[in-house]
């Protein structure tokens, strides 16, 4: 018989969940975490919404069953989910399958993108390092495209005009994880026409919406390119702007060109589910339908985000004025770079307490008033310094 598991070997550590373990580990009393991508309150906790656990307690009251979901999800939600992403644009040629957070609908895409022909994906440089494992387990070929000039710190987006007509290419559709910088909206239309005159197919990772400029302000990027008649997909998460992140409530769109391609593309988002989970989970999703079905909860959940939004916005205000770093003024949702290389990241895990991600990516809604002024000083004192 063969002894399978002694070949197996013991993969590396996830960067960012290695942080967070690591993290757990210092006995330092001081010890802060700036590196892993969730939203956290002045006290530093991640909250339930308040209008999550008031939804939550009556469908704890109400629900009678726990059936499964069809293969694709709930309809409602899907729905209410749809007119919530595109706005007035939302109709029958868009397809929509619930996934397994965000990660599952770019997962379920990028298994469809292989099985109809795609051999490779672009992805920006630098982008959510779990983006390229996702896709190579796609079976697709990773490929880099350049997006921030870490020289100008700015975002360079010319390296898109020398992709080979018909490449597929991840977009992030607002609040750029890792960098924080987004186009403007006259640069997203540029963009549009770009990729309408070589035929790149756009796939979407729309994970934070309003936590950038607003709801409508960051679904700009996705209904211009819809609106420009693109063939995409888009792959959303509520994890952020719901706080359901260990709900795991996502979904997978297909823009398409008429009714029929939607369907069928439907179709083979179904079949590739039904073979990898099968039924999406529940709770969250009837959560967020219940929310977005009624004008008073949506109304009450906008409130709380704005809050989360403007909470971030703060912070970030006072980190640059902290810091002087000005170039950190124009940028949006939770990161942002501080322009640090990977020794002075190392200096400040060990020397510090401070913890980041290898490439310089801080949680902007790790700071507090509390935290603030030793995280600036520690920051400018290292980069300040020979490294």
């Amino acid at each position: 018989m063969t002894d399978i598991f002694e070949k197996a070997l013991l993969a590396p550590p996830d960067a960012i969940f290695g942080l967070q373990a690591a993290f757990q580990a210092d006995p330092r009393k001081n010890k802060i975490n700036l590196s892993i991508g969730v939203y956290k309150d002045c006290h530093l906790d991640t909250p339930i919404l308040s209008v999550v656990k008031k939804v939550e307690g009556e469908l704890l009251r109400s629900e009678k069953s726990k059936e499964y979901f069809p293969i694709d999800g709930d309809k409602n939600f899907l729905e209410h989910s749809g007119h919530l992403v595109f706005g007035p644009l939302w109709d029958k040629r868009i397809a929509a399958v619930q996934t397994v957070g965000g990660t599952g609908a770019l997962r379920v895409g990028g298994e469809f993108l292989q099985q109809e022909g795609a051999e490779e994906i672009y992805l920006p440089h630098p982008t959510w390092p779990n983006h390229p494992s996702i896709f190579k387990r796609c079976r697709l070929k990773v490929v880099n495209y350049s997006y921030y000039d870490r020289e100008k710190l700015q975002i360079d987006l010319s390296s898109l005009e020398h992709l080979k007509e018909g490449s597929f290419v991840l977009l992030h559709a607002c609040c750029h994880n890792p960098t924080g910088a987004d186009p403007s909206d006259a640069e997203w239309k540029k963009l549009s026409q770009l990729f309408l005159k070589k035929k790149l197919v756009p796939f979407f990772d729309f994970a934070y919406q309003g936590f950038g400029r607003g709801l409508e302000e960051d679904a700009r990027a996705v209904r211009q390119f819809a609106e420009d008649g693109h063939e995409m997909l888009v792959a959303y998460s509520y994890a952020k702007n719901f706080g359901l992140y260990g709900e795991r409530v996502g979904v997978l769109y297909a823009v398409t060109k008429n009714t029929e391609r939607a369907h069928r593309a439907q179709s083979q988002f179904k079949a590739i589910i039904r073979a990898n989970y099968s039924n999406p989970p529940r709770h969250g999703a009837l959560i967020v339908k219940e929310i977005l079905a009624s004008p008073a909860l949506k109304k009450e959940w906008e409130r709380e985000l704005e809050g989360m939004r403007g909470r971030i916005n703060t912070l970030r205000e006072l980190f640059v004025k902290k810091t002087g770093f000005t170039f950190l003024k124009d940028r949006y949702g939770m990161f942002s770079f501080c322009d640090l290389t990977e020794s002075q990241v190392k200096r400040l895990m060990d020397e510090y307490a401070i913890y980041m991600t290898g490439d310089g990516r801080i949680n902007i809604a790790g700071l507090n008033e509390d935290n603030l002024t030793y995280i600036a000083e520690s920051i400018v004192s290292v980069k300040s310094e020979k490294s």
